[in-house]
């Protein structure tokens, strides 16, 4: 695990943003959603579950066929990434976040799952041709929002933002 990246991770400030307009240039179209409320519902429909399956899904079928060596170091990778960074995250960031706001559990796995997914994007960097989803959501959540959906077909469509 990249100890610069994982200190950069800490260092975000997490949610502080939202509400506000956002103003980080993506790949795709961005829409925001109008409240907290909306954010959580469409983060846990099954749409936003899918695109974010899916966009993992091409990262390591990527991997699978260009890089085979490097990828049988995904599930090592993972564990490392896990008890860094996503494990003391969510305990002592997103979780106390939830529960002060009243958010159900469903908050924390999506910001948990995009966060190592976004890790992994950066650790298999020196692939420039990866393909890369969750690194462009981190920066969503660096500019302090909360990417929470995807409306239309992914890679189609535009991502919804709180």
């Amino acid at each position: 695990m990249d100890e610069a990246f994982a200190k950069e991770l800490e260092a975000v400030d997490w949610f502080a943003a939202c509400g506000q307009p956002l103003a980080v240039n993506l790949p795709f179209p961005v829409a925001p959603v109008g409240s907290w409320g909306e954010a959580i519902e469409r983060c846990s429909d099954q749409s936003w579950e899918d695109a974010t399956l899916e966009a993992q899904n091409r990262l390591t079928f990527f991997l699978h066929q260009h890089h085979r060596a490097d990828y049988q170091h995904w599930n090592t990778i993972v564990g490392a990434a896990k008890v860094r960074v996503v494990t003391p995250l969510a305990e002592r960031v997103w979780q106390p976040f939830a529960e002060r706001h009243g958010f159900s559990k469903v908050f924390v796995d999506c910001v948990s799952w995009d966060v190592l997914g976004a890790v992994m994007e950066h650790e298999y960097r020196r692939f420039h041709e990866r393909p890369e989803f969750a690194l462009h959501l981190l920066r969503v959540y660096r500019a302090g929002h909360f990417p929470c959906g995807w409306s239309g077909e992914w890679p189609a469509g535009q991502l919804l933002a709180w």
